[in-house]
């Protein structure tokens, strides 16, 4: 099945994690930029522990984004989903533009769109700035004020450039390891702060919204332009048959509470029960439901990486049954396990299993009706980087199973408007530093301009896309041949 000529073809990425030039351009620190300076921690070499490194420059995308972008147009991608850096724009107050990075990504937007690559803008991922986060971050109220000074002003000078946008990235990740535990900054662990900022969260893309409207009035985007939220849902596999109702809870607490705010407008019954016992009736105040009712968002992005195999709280483990240790939540009912047995693991311990894409798509598509993109799908892994070739059949294995799903879908009636894989090349991954490798372009990391080389990945993406999604081998010798003859052959100065 060829794929309609729209179809976007996309790869994304995230300003903390590629851009560098943190103190350039007038911008100063965000929580990220504080939690790595404060954290930094490098294990061992060779070793899928966490490293917490400098992001300082990571893969300077800052000074190199025209070469990037000449990559991405011989590559073949029609889009590029951009986490954007909030504090890069107001870096001082909600009040007074930092000129010089609307700037930066006015040059940005505008050499992707001459290239035929269009921009995919997420206002928020996972970076606060320090000076909101200073006077309490999105646990205060009065981030809802910030936030809109920040979106009507995006909206205002960049709006042009795409008729699709994401507000948030997610929310599920960033609040439960952010406020619920200390694994992501701003690291609080307190039930209190994980509430509110979950519905600050939801109330920024409801004015979001109000914004999007009101700058299409304007005439600063299009009439017809999507703003939707991103979500990572890894879709529940009951681990026994008894462990159905387990998996269920699972599935309204990680689905449904983290999407049903900003696409029906309503939070499920188990939040409202929960904010009552633990005293934390005074979160959502008056009118707020209205506000989201009022402004649900168009769209669904869908991180899709792996499923989650789930058991009832109480199951105890036998000895070596598990690959790693289950994961508890702040709700009882339910746990995630990692089965030994009859599940692949990549080299980070993440399952390898797409099955659960196409129902998980079904799922979404016929509850919520909006259409849906994959935003993230892709492979973290020790690539071999020690030759000139970068073989990694692993991740284009990864990348032709999982998209296999996405056609199903599709041709089951699905409403998939495109793909777009993580990531375009080698970044700071905040669960493995530098030495998790995502990217269909290796970065090195030790040179000092991060050269940039195409792995074999590379070649099975750029593939995909010329055959209009019909090419999904993945371990063929001309896939071999085209990064030897076609790619590294011609991949002068100014690709690197």
């Amino acid at each position: 099945m060829k794929l309609e000529k729209d179809f976007i073809f996309a790869a994304s990425t995230n300003a903390f994690q590629i851009e560098g030039a943190r103190n350039l351009g007038g911008r100063t620190d965000s929580i990220w930029d504080e939690f790595t300076k404060r954290c930094f921690h490098i294990p061992p070499i060779g070793k899928n522990e966490r490293e917490i490194n400098s992001i300082a420059v990571s893969a300077d995308f800052y000074h190199k984004y025209q070469t990037d972008i000449r990559i991405m147009k011989r590559l073949g991608l029609n889009g590029l989903v951009y986490n954007i850096d909030w504090t890069r724009i107001f870096s001082k107050n909600s009040q007074e533009i930092n000129w010089e990075g609307i700037k930066f990504y006015d040059d940005v937007f505008a050499t992707l769109q001459a290239n035929n690559i269009k921009p995919i803008p997420i206002l928020f991922h996972w970076d606060t700035p320090m000076w909101a986060e200073i006077q309490g971050g999105f646990e205060n109220r009065k981030i809802l004020e910030w936030f809109q000074s920040y979106v009507a002003t995006v909206f205002k000078y960049l709006g042009k450039y795409s008729d699709i946008w994401f507000v948030n990235d997610e929310n599920s990740t960033f609040t439960l390891d952010g406020y619920l535990g200390d694994y992501l900054p701003p690291a609080k662990n307190s039930k209190e702060g994980f509430a509110r900022a979950i519905h600050h969260l939801n109330l920024c893309a409801a004015i979001a919204k109000i914004e999007f409207e009101k700058a299409k009035l304007a005439g600063d985007i299009n009439p017809a332009a999507l703003l939707g939220i991103d979500h990572d849902w890894s879709p529940g596999i009951p681990y026994r048959i008894e462990d159905a109702k387990a998996c269920q809870e699972y599935n309204l607490w990680f689905k449904n509470f983290f999407l049903d705010p900003n696409l029906k407008g309503t939070y499920p019954a188990v939040f409202d029960d929960w904010l009552e016992t633990e005293g934390l009736t005074d979160v959502i105040q008056p009118g707020d439901m209205a506000l989201l009712k009022n402004n649900c968002l168009d769209l669904i992005g869908w991180n899709y990486y792996r499923p989650a195999y789930i058991a009832c709280d109480d199951y105890q483990e036998k000895p070596g049954e598990m690959q790693i240790a289950s994961r508890t939540f702040f709700v009882k009912g339910f746990k995630q396990v990692f089965p030994k047995n009859n599940v692949r693991y990549t080299s980070w311990n993440w399952i390898i299993d797409p099955t659960m894409l196409l129902p998980g798509a079904q799922q979404l598509w016929g509850e919520y009706q909006k259409p849906l993109m994959i935003v993230e799908n892709g492979l973290g892994a020790f690539d071999d980087k020690r030759g000139d070739l970068i073989l990694d059949y692993n991740r284009a294995e990864y990348l032709s199973i999982h998209f296999a799903e996405v056609k199903k879908a599709i041709a089951q009636g699905v409403n998939f408007i495109g793909y777009s894989l993580w990531t375009y090349c080698d970044i700071f991954s905040p669960s493995g530093g530098y030495r998790k490798d995502y990217g269909l372009v290796a970065v090195d990391f030790n040179s000092p301009i991060k050269t940039r080389t195409p792995k074999l990945s590379y070649v099975w993406y750029q593939r995909l896309i010329s055959s209009g999604g019909e090419n999904l081998t993945h371990d063929d010798h001309d896939m071999l041949e085209g990064l030897l003859k076609g790619e590294l052959s011609t991949w002068d100065f100014w690709y690197q």
